[in-house]
């Protein structure tokens, strides 16, 4: 039995790969703050100082914030626009008529994240040789507020290494998937399907548009009772809201 069918059988909706992910990743984030609740209140009894503890919690803290923004920064999807008109991929002829967006995303945000992302690289690569005495100067300047033991350094420099890793890899794991199935869903949301408006009159054209969310695009003279011969967008086509199709329309003929 699959996972599907024992979701379906037992009446609960099957849980998708974003919910699994945020789930997991608030268990992960709320594991590591108690994790360091421990560690600072131990740091506090061996310093004797309460802002030994605090100084590490925070420190944490602010590796974690700095660690999500970079994850936040990698993981951040991309729109990909596919032509879904011709399966293999080829050219088609006449010209591709449904054109698919897959997760709707600023390019704006896109673009500083991609410039973002070089430039950190781009500054971590050149640095890298200067990662170790780095190291070593910002545990020198950890030690005294961390209760000068002789493992504050190493305590301080730890949570720090922790705090931005775990900040990264959960957040980069939340963005790149959760954040993704939010905006492919927010997409399917504002597109519409357009219906078949041919042989019927114009006055029920208009009506199966208004409940598809398109608008017709008519001669202002032409009646309701008049036929739709000619859609300029084909039935099924994925189109967003309030698109606009022109229609081709003939005096119905006159029955006796």
């Amino acid at each position: 039995m699959t996972q599907r069918e024992s979701a379906r059988r037992s009446g609960r909706p099957g849980r998708r790969a974003g919910d699994k992910i945020q789930r997991g990743v608030m268990i992960m984030a709320l594991t590591m703050l108690t994790g360091m609740v421990v560690v600072a209140i131990l740091l506090t009894r061996a310093a004797d100082s309460w802002g030994a503890g605090v100084t590490v919690f925070l420190l944490f803290v602010a590796a974690a914030a700095i660690g999500a923004a970079l994850g936040f920064l990698f993981g951040l999807p991309r729109a990909r626009v596919a032509d879904l008109s011709s399966p293999d991929g080829a050219p088609s002829t006449p010209p591709p008529t449904r054109v698919a967006t897959y997760y709707l995303t600023n390019s704006n945000l896109i673009k500083v994240s991609d410039w973002l992302t070089t430039i950190v690289i781009g500054l971590g690569l050149v640095n890298l040789g200067k990662v170790v005495p780095g190291l070593r100067s910002l545990g020198q300047a950890l030690h005294e507020p961390l209760g000068a033991t002789p493992y504050s350094s190493t305590v301080g420099i730890s949570v720090l290494i922790v705090g931005v890793l775990a900040g990264f890899v959960l957040t980069y794991l939340w963005t790149s998937i959760r954040v993704r199935e939010l905006l492919e869903e927010a997409e399917r949301q504002s597109q519409q399907t357009v219906p078949e408006l041919r042989n019927q009159t114009l006055g029920e054209a208009r009506e199966a548009a208004s409940r598809s969310n398109v608008t017709l695009l008519v001669p202002d003279d032409a009646p309701d009772s008049s036929l739709v011969t000619r859609q300029a967008v084909p039935a099924g086509t994925t189109v967003p809201s309030g698109t606009s199709v022109a229609v081709s329309t003939v005096e119905a003929p006159i029955t006796k």
